[in-house]
C-alpha cells in the first residue's frame, strides 16, 4: 500500500523532472544524466547485495549487455529508441535468467568472481563478434539515421522521475511479504528455508530484477553518449563505482546510495575544477574508502542516524 508521503515523492519528482528537461542546460543535464545513471544502478546493486546477500563483482555483465540490447535492436530496426528502452529489461531479464541459473551453483565469494568472469566472457563474446562491432564499438543510429536533438533533455527527466519512482517502490516492496522474505534470507539462508521460503527461486527473481535494472539505467546513458565500446561497457570500473557508492555510502539503505553518489561525483568534479588529474582522484577516493571502512564499517548514513538516535536520546534525558 502507498503511503500519502510516497504519492507526494512522486508528484515532486514528476515536476522535478520537466523542470531540469526544460531549464537545465545541456551541460549540466548529461552531467545530472550521469549522477542519476549511477544511483540507479547502486540501488539495483544494493538490493541484490545489501538486501538479498548476493556480492556481485560482474554488474559490469548487465551495463554491457543493456547498452548493447539498445544499439543492436535500434540500429537493426525500424522501432523507436524510447520503444526499444522499454524492451531493454525484458530482453536482458531473459538472458539474466540462465545465467542466473548457472551462477548459483556457487556460493559466496566463489558467486562474486564467477559473476566476474561471466562478465568476462561476455566481454571476449564482443570483441570477437564482428556484427556486434568487434573492439570498435559501435554508433547509435536508429533505423540506420542519426540521433537529432538533445536527447540528454529526454534522459534527465526519465531518470530524475525513475529514480523518485524507484524509492518509492523499494520502500514498498521492503514493507512487502516478499521484501520481508529477502531479508530473512540475508539474515540466515538456511532459518528462512526452513519456514518454507524457496531460496533459489527468490535469489534467481532477484538477480534476475536487478540484472534488468542496471541493463535499463545502461541503456538510458549510452542512449546519451551516442557511442559505445566494449572496453567501456564491460569495464570492471563500473563495479568498483557500484560497490565504492554502496559500501561509502551505507550498505543495505536506501539513502546511502545517494550520499555515496555525491560523494563520488562531487568530489571528481571538485577535483577536476582545480586541476588534478584522474589517478589523483582516484588515490583519495581509494584512502577515504579504506578511512570509512576502519572508521564507519557500516557507512556514512548508519553512522549519521545512528549519531543523531544518540544525541535526540542525550536530549530527552
Amino acid at each position: 500500500m502507498m503511503k500519502k508521503v510516497e504519492f507526494v515523492a512522486l508528484a515532486v519528482g514528476a515536476i522535478a523532472a520537466i523542470c531540469a528537461a526544460i531549464f537545465l542546460d545541456s551541460g549540466l543535464q548529461f552531467l545530472l544524466c550521469e549522477v542519476l545513471v549511477l544511483f540507479l544502478m547502486a540501488q539495483m546493486w544494493n538490493l541484490a547485495a545489501g538486501y538479498a546477500g548476493q556480492i556481485s563483482f560482474g554488474p559490469q555483465m548487465f551495463v554491457g549487455l543493456g547498452g548493447y540490447a539498445l544499439y543492436m535492436i535500434s540500429n537493426n530496426t525500424t522501432i523507436p529508441v524510447w520503444v526499444v528502452m522499454a524492451l531493454v529489461p525484458i530482453v536482458v531479464g531473459l538472458l539474466a535468467i540462465p545465467l542466473g541459473m548457472v551462477v548459483f551453483h556457487l556460493k559466496h565469494a566463489y558467486f562474486a568472481i564467477g559473476t566476474w568472469v561471466a562478465a568476462e566472457i561476455a566481454f571476449q563474446f564482443v570483441i570477437k563478434t564482428p556484427s556486434l562491432g568487434g573492439s570498435s564499438g559501435l554508433v547509435l543510429r536508429p533505423g540506420g539515421e542519426m540521433v537529432e536533438g538533445y536527447p540528454e533533455k529526454t534522459v534527465v527527466a526519465v531518470a530524475l522521475f525513475a529514480s523518485v519512482a524507484l524509492i518509492v517502490a523499494l520502500r514498498m516492496f521492503l514493507r512487502s511479504r516478499l521484501g520481508l522474505a529477502v531479508l530473512a534470507v540475508r539474515d540466515n539462508e538456511t532459518g528462512a528455508e526452513a519456514t518454507g521460503i524457496n531460496v533459489r527461486r527468490l535469489h534467481l527473481a532477484l538477480y534476475t530484477l536487478t540484472g534488468a535494472g542496471i541493463a535499463t539505467a545502461a541503456a538510458l546513458y549510452y542512449s546519451t553518449t551516442l557511442f559505445l565500446t566494449p572496453l567501456d561497457a564491460f569495464q570492471a570500473k563500473w563495479a568498483v563505482e557500484l560497490m565504492f557508492i554502496v559500501v561509502v555510502g551505507g550498505l543495505g539503505t536506501l539513502t546511502g546510495p545517494a550520499i555515496g553518489v555525491a560523494l563520488f561525483i562531487g568530489l571528481r568534479e571538485f577535483m577536476t575544477a582545480n586541476g588534478y588529474s584522474g589517478d589523483q582522484y582516484w588515490i583519495i577516493m581509494g584512502v577515504l574508502a579504506i578511512a570509512v571502512l576502519l572508521l564507519l564499517p557500516q557507512g556514512i548514513w548508519p553512522a549519521l542516524t545512528t549519531f543523531y538516535t544518540r544525541m535526540t536520546r542525550g536530549n530527552t534525558q
